[in-house]
């Protein structure tokens, strides 16, 4: 009745609410109760059912406070409806490119997390066929995602359903689309900083720019944010690890640090240290980032900066 009355009301095309949501998500989804993130879910479920102009970018804002390494209760609630939802309107999930290829990277990041019970194992094979199903059918859209795809989907080759289609991309990419040439073409394009971005939650994201631009660090970071790493540390690692690279390549040289005799990058070199030092498979996974972006580095296009 209220959704109903707000949508009879609008004259701006439920913009002023979409703001709102988006700065409610951005700014406060962590103080929400229990009862209030189930009311924004279920907007979010009428906003999309209603095909509201820009409910695409609060998807995605919802998408971003998924964190991954964070098999708790709440987090996988979110994942789950999030998910839902993108199942149950595909065929509004298909008019966004930028909509296909963020969920397909957020969903692909988070299948390496949900193993061990039968619930994690049944959510896993729904995000299984949701990013397989969309990677066949749209996969021009989700080149846009660039080489970090193929490192996405390293991480998933043993599943059956990815085994096919890495299968499909070496020998015959063809099948995917006509205009894909192969697994080339899609290493030598970079990965853009908002898909980078969209794996880090708001308030982490706030805390490692903090980090990275004000801190100047003694050793390690003194006051490195470990309390917000979900669930446990080491399984927050590989998260914190790929979502910074997108703040560490954009960190500001402040005059006062740069008078200080100390570089702005001393941040992040520490605070890469630290986390490579805690874990055998985040260094693995930084090393191959960091390999495939200096392999396919290009002056013309790329800033020094990501690598």
């Amino acid at each position: 009745q209220c959704y109903r009355d707000l949508a009879l009301v609008s004259r701006d095309g439920m913009n002023i609410v979409l703001n709102k949501i988006n700065h409610i998500l951005m700014e406060k989804y962590l103080k929400l109760q229990d009862t209030c993130r189930t009311q924004l879910v279920w907007l979010l479920r009428e906003l999309v059912k209603s095909g509201v102009l820009g409910a695409d970018g609060v998807c995605m804002t919802f998408m971003k406070q998924i964190a991954g390494g964070d098999v708790t209760a709440k987090n996988i609630w979110l994942a789950e409806n999030v998910l839902e939802i993108l199942t149950e309107q595909r065929e509004w999930v298909l008019k966004s490119s930028l909509l296909v290829a963020m969920a397909v990277y957020t969903f692909l990041r988070l299948i390496v997390d949900h193993h061990g019970s039968a619930a994690l194992q049944a959510l896993r094979q729904k995000e299984v066929e949701f990013c397989v199903s969309l990677l066949r059918e749209r996969f021009m859209d989700c080149f846009m995602i660039g080489r970090d795809l193929v490192r996405l989907l390293q991480n998933v080759a043993r599943l059956p359903e990815f085994e096919q289609l890495w299968k499909d991309i070496l020998h015959n990419p063809q099948v995917l689309s006509s205009q894909f040439t192969g697994v080339l073409q899609l290493l030598q394009s970079r990965t853009s900083r908002k898909f980078l971005a969209c794996r880090l939650t708001p308030d982490m994201e706030t805390k490692l720019l903090f980090m990275t631009s004000r801190v100047i660090p003694e050793g390690f970071p003194p006051t490195f944010p470990i309390d917000s790493l979900p669930n446990s540390l080491p399984n927050s690692l590989p998260w914190i690890l790929e979502g910074s690279r997108r703040d560490f390549g954009e960190v500001p040289v402040g005059s006062q640090v740069v008078l200080g005799g100390v570089s702005a990058s001393s941040s992040r070199d520490n605070l890469g240290i630290f986390c490579l030092s805690q874990s055998n498979v985040a260094a693995s996974n930084a090393k191959l980032a960091l390999f495939y972006d200096w392999l396919f580095f290009n002056p013309e296009k790329d800033s020094i900066m990501n690598i």
